[in-house]
Formats: C-alpha cells, structure tokens, sequence
C-alpha cells in the first residue's frame, strides 16, 4: 500500500514541486498534527508543503526579469543609470490585476534624504514584513554593506523595493510573489541600533523617495499611477521645497547644522562639500 501512495506522490510531481528533493529515497509519508511529512531512508525527514513559484528567464516576456538581472549584487545596472538619463515615463503602480500593500505598520522615524536612500518604520523583532507590490525576488541575502539580511523586488513596471534588516528571510531568488506576501521578518541585522524596517522605492538603481508614493500615515498609496521624472529623485534642483541658508560670518559647518537640525554629513552630501571646505559668507548652501 505504501509503495503505490509513493509511485502516486511522484506522479504527482509536476504539481507539487517536488524537482529538488531526493525522490528514490523516500519510503512514506505520514499525515501529523502540523501537516504531512516525508520520511526518508536515512531516518531524516521534512514537511510536504508546496515549493514556491519561480520564474525562469525563458518566462520573462517583458524582459525585466533578465535584463539587467544579478542575484549576487544589491546594485543591477552596474552604475549606468543616472538621473538625468531617465526619460519621463508613467509608472502603473496598481490594476485590476496587481495590489498594494504597507510592508508594516509602523511609526516613522528617520525620512528621505541625500545620505539616507529610504523609510525607517519602527517595528518589533519577529514581525512581518510584507511585499508592497507584485514582483519576483532579485536578491535575498544577508549583505554586509550595511543592510543586513536583505530582500530586493522587482516590479512589473521596474520599480524595486528594498527590505532591509531583517532578521529572517522568508523567501529565494526568482521567486514570484504577490503584494501582501511575507518576505521576511523583522529585526535588527547589519547597520542597525534597534528593530526596524529600513524600505526603499528605487528605479533602476536610482533611489526615490517612498512618501511621493505611498500615503505612510494612512496605509495606502497617494495615486495607482505614479509619474517618473527627474524631479522625483533626491537630491534634486527642482524641488520646489528646497531650503537654503544664507553663510554669514563666524559660521561653521557644525553650527549650521545644529541651527538647521541636519547634520554635517548631510550638508556635505548634499551640497557637495568636503569638511575643511571654506565656506564664502554671503553664499547660500541648501540644507533641506
């Protein structure tokens, strides 16, 4: 009897994703409280749970999941994207056939800015954190640049979004997934002092600010369409929004800072300043 439920499980194959376990080795499987589970003949086992969707590149009809798609690198265009190269476009965000969903709800803390590439959400070690849009995983790695354990998606329309910090990746690469899906839990792994979801939007390398699309405070996205231009990326000449400051005399980097609530870092990236520039009263530098 259980050799013809085996020869029926392998049968089954295609549909329940078995292509990656060692099929010949299996002697049976048997039902438990938490799900069934296969037995092998070197006394190991595992549940029977379906495998993931994958997508291979032979199903990429759009070519966004081929192009340009590196596994092992945070970065995929290689640093031959930039701002001013980008052609206008309008970006299909949802549809009749594509969702949103908030990565978490939580309490933001840190925004937006030149040395700062997305959202920190406060959240507590163990949480979920989930896929804002449809898309397939690119990367899901731990990565010592700073991120820690990371997830990247890509979108349908060429978005990307970073998951940064977790402290459990709950999905591979390739992997197809759908808006509201669990990528992984959340923590405090890599360049972090406390729990928290560090989110980034970006485009084709180049990051975005996140609150230009989605409304945080209420869990939802500000419009289905979003429209991609120069001025949508930080740091950016057209922002209307734009502070300045006005260099007057006796003032140091440190002490417009402080004046500003910003900090030295921010105004040297920003403005492109080196520490022991010399700064010319009179002349304005941008401190927001």
């Amino acid at each position: 009897m259980k050799y013809s439920f085996i020869l029926f499980m392998i049968l089954l194959l295609p549909f329940y994703g078995f292509s990656q376990r060692n099929i010949p080795n299996i002697i049976d499987t048997v039902e438990t409280d938490s799900g069934a589970v296969i037995l092998y003949r070197n006394h190991t086992w595992e549940y029977l749970e379906n495998e993931p969707v994958m997508m291979s590149q032979e199903e990429d009809s759009t070519g966004l999941f081929s192009h340009s798609w590196i596994n092992d690198q945070v970065f995929a265009y290689m640093g031959a994207s930039k701002r001013d190269s980008i052609k206008d476009t309008l970006l299909t965000l949802v549809s009749n056939i594509r969702a949103f969903h908030i990565p978490i709800s939580g309490r933001l803390y840190r925004g937006f800015t030149y040395t700062h590439k997305g959202m920190d959400v406060s959240l507590k070690k163990g949480d979920t954190v989930r896929a804002a849009f449809d898309g397939v995983v690119r990367y899901a790695k731990y990565n010592r640049g700073g991120f820690g354990n990371l997830v990247i998606l890509r979108h349908f329309n060429g978005l990307e979004t970073y998951y940064a910090h977790l402290s459990k990746l709950k999905v591979m690469v390739n992997q197809v997934v759908k808006a509201n899906e669990v990528v992984g839990l959340g923590g405090s792994t890599g360049r972090s002092r406390s729990p928290h979801l560090h989110f980034e939007v970006r485009y084709k390398d180049i990051p975005l600010d996140p609150q230009r699309m989605i409304d945080f405070d209420n869990n939802k996205l500000i419009s289905g369409i979003f429209p991609v231009t120069r001025n949508v990326f930080y740091p950016s000449d057209y922002d209307g929004k734009a502070v300045y400051y006005k260099i007057r005399s006796g003032d140091t980097l440190a002490g417009i800072a402080r004046k500003c609530h910003t900090s030295v870092k921010e105004l040297c990236a920003i403005n492109k300043l080196k520490l022991n520039t010399t700064l010319r009263v009179g002349r304005s530098i941008r401190v927001k």
